[in-house]
């Protein structure tokens, strides 16, 4: 198995003809070019599908980014992999806080792999046969994993949270309060920001063929669940199965999803107060353990 340098994996993740596995031999920082967003571009990079699969082993080497647009037939296994920006903060947005960015792309790989030090840890959008595996994601993150308009995802074996808490915040004339609500801190000429809603998989726009399974998921806010925006296709074929939820408000949400299915999932509240349950929309949903009540706990047929 070749041993490679970020810049000679650069050349392999250029060339279509590549093939085999390869063993990084150092650690990744992000890169600077003209065309990059904002000077700073992710780390490596995969433009091209390989004729042959590539695998990349990355086992105790950081990377900053990792950008597939156009790219496919690719594994990476192992490492830790954060944002080109740099740790994110509360207002930070754009590609810059994606540790992960897949557009474009076919048959797609992550395993072992640890997520962290991004706002958006993965985002996917207009891809097909995409999977993350026995991985964990954790820390400074808002959301694990953002899927668009792609179809085939899978979501398997993983350890999603705790991430870290960033509240809302009012700031007054007397000082600055946290986890007010708006309507309360504007009434009174209060200054109000939003804070973090830490999700472990969002799905939207017409994303179909996903299967979640075997997840370990904590997190403040929503467990997995639909996001979507006004004018998005509804999703089909999604199944969220056997995953033990800690999470806020909703463990599970599904709304317009044509033949999907929510069995034999554990939710519990990871918020003192606040009630973890199913809101089903048009899925099945059974089989599933889910004290603080609702649907989505009758046997399944």
């Amino acid at each position: 198995m070749p041993i490679v340098t970020c810049a000679a994996l650069a050349m392999v993740l250029a060339n279509p003809a590549s093939a085999g596995s390869f063993t990084l031999s150092e650690d990744c920082p992000a890169t600077t070019s003209f065309f990059g967003f904002g000077g700073v571009r992710a780390a490596i990079n995969v433009p091209v599908r390989f004729a042959q699969p590539v695998v990349v082993e990355a086992d105790g080497r950081t990377v900053a980014g990792l950008a597939v647009e156009g790219g496919g037939n690719f594994t990476w296994r192992g490492g830790r992999i954060v944002a080109p920006g740099g740790q994110p903060w509360r207002t930070s947005s754009g590609k810059l806080f994606y540790g992960v960015q897949i557009l474009d792309a076919w048959n797609v790989n992550l395993q072992s792999v640890e997520l962290t030090q991004a706002r958006k840890a993965i985002a996917v959008n207009r891809s097909e046969a995409i999977t993350l595996q026995q991985s964990r994601c954790h820390g400074d993150v808002e959301d694990c994993m953002i899927v668009a308009d792609s179809r085939t995802i899978r979501y398997l074996d993983n350890e999603i949270g705790p991430f870290r808490l960033v509240p809302t915040l009012c700031e007054r004339l007397s000082g600055v309060t946290e986890s007010e609500s708006r309507r309360a801190c504007e009434a009174d000429g209060g200054r109000w920001s939003d804070g973090w809603h830490a999700d472990a998989l969002q799905l939207r726009n017409g994303v179909s063929d996903v299967l979640a399974s075997g997840n370990r998921i904590n997190s403040t806010g929503q467990g997995l669940t639909q996001m979507d925006a006004p004018g998005d296709r509804p999703l089909a074929n999604v199944r969220f199965e056997n995953n033990v939820i800690a999470s806020g408000r909703n463990g599970i949400t599904l709304t317009e999803c044509a033949d999907c299915r929510i069995s034999g999932n554990q939710l519990t509240t990871a918020v003192t107060g606040w009630r973890s349950v199913i809101r089903p929309g048009r899925a099945l949903a059974c089989s599933n353990v889910v004290p603080d009540g609702g649907p989505g706990r009758d046997k399944c047929p």
